[in-house]
């Protein structure tokens, strides 16, 4: 029969002994069943396929000169890496809450896993805002963006955020990030000065840093953007017509890429907003309102984790549906391994 501990699925941010008691998943009742049911399938699927989509994103972006050429292309390659070290904490996370734990040592499960959740989160963030800021220089700069948008600057940039956010968050490897006698869940011990900056310092300021001000950077960026796109289609009048010179097949092309990377970038954006404020604002709001009970924290929180997990692991899906390029790309790829599957069945 199986398990599941009710424990306090936010055991960093309590500042009180927890109480953790068993349920029986054949006890609970019939709704409650179905939301677990539910969460487990959805996760299922969100952790699977979120899996696959990063690895063809990863081999798409790094393979096609298209991408590879442009320092946008670049931040995707990079935001994909990050996003897939991401996806796997959350997955450890999401199986913690079924007591289904993949490291059995205390500094793996509730320090480093931890660590690089919160790097990689606030990395892939503003490798997000940074490719936001690519386009809008390109709009606002045409000339000075080549010698700024460059691949060099994007790995650069890139390796600046690894050592910031890194060292910022290098209190996760404190020895009070550890596991509860109680039940075995990671916590920050008994009360004391730690668990007050973790509660009542650390959380307020993630949510604004890595949540209130990107969505208001994105978000400004893609209006003047959008401004710009307009104000440009006015200017063009007979332009494209008359620019059948040697090279205007390339510019058509760049321009045809710009306009492919600028919808790439506005499905990430939107899926960030709509997927990241729901996770960021309920962590700190059950910081400090403890009106729901362990079992209805876990089954939100879970919820929460499984939505901003989408995120990170569906963005190759989503650039199907921005990139006719990586479209086509990602059915290049599947017709090859198929046609490969085929070929090994038959010989």
């Amino acid at each position: 029969m199986t398990k599941i501990k009710t424990t306090s699925i936010i055991p960093w941010n309590s500042t009180t002994s927890m109480t953790i008691t068993s349920t029986s998943l054949l006890e609970i009742k019939s709704s409650i069943s179905i939301l677990i049911r539910f969460e487990i399938i959805a996760a299922c699927i969100t952790y699977g396929f979120g899996f696959i989509g990063n690895l063809l994103s990863l081999f798409i972006f790094s393979t096609q000169s298209d991408f590879r050429n442009v320092s946008t292309g670049v931040l995707f390659l990079l935001m994909t890496v990050s996003n897939t070290a991401h996806l796997w904490t959350l997955t450890t996370e999401f199986l913690g809450t079924f007591n289904i734990y993949v490291y059995s040592d205390v500094f793996l499960q509730c320090r480093l896993n931890y660590f690089i959740q919160n790097v990689s989160r606030a990395i892939s963030t503003y490798l997000a805002i940074t490719v936001t800021c690519d386009r809008l220089i390109r709009s606002e700069l045409p000339i000075r963006s080549r010698f700024i948008c460059t691949r060099e600057n994007a790995i650069k940039l890139t390796i600046f955020y690894c050592i910031i956010f890194s060292i910022l968050h290098s209190f996760w490897f404190c020895p009070l990030n550890t596991l509860s006698p109680i039940g075995g869940v990671c916590y920050t011990g008994p009360p004391s000065a730690y668990t007050y900056f973790f509660s009542n310092i650390f959380l307020p300021l993630r949510l604004i840093f890595i949540c209130i001000i990107p969505v208001i950077i994105m978000s400004l960026a893609n209006i003047r953007m959008l401004f710009n796109i307009r104000q440009s289609h006015r200017r063009v009048t007979q332009g494209n017509e008359i620019n059948v010179i040697p090279g205007g097949s390339m510019r058509q092309r760049m321009t045809s890429l710009d306009r492919m990377l600028f919808y790439m970038m506005l499905v990430n954006v939107s899926a960030f907003i709509i997927t990241q404020i729901p996770f960021q604002v309920y962590t700190l709001v059950r910081t400090y309102y403890r009106g729901l009970s362990t079992l209805d924290n876990l089954l939100v929180r879970a919820l929460v984790l499984i939505w901003s997990s989408i995120y990170f692991g569906f963005g190759s899906y989503l650039y199907c549906f921005a990139s006719p390029l990586f479209r086509e790309s990602l059915f290049r790829i599947l017709k090859n391994i198929i046609y490969c599957r085929i070929h090994q069945q038959r010989r």
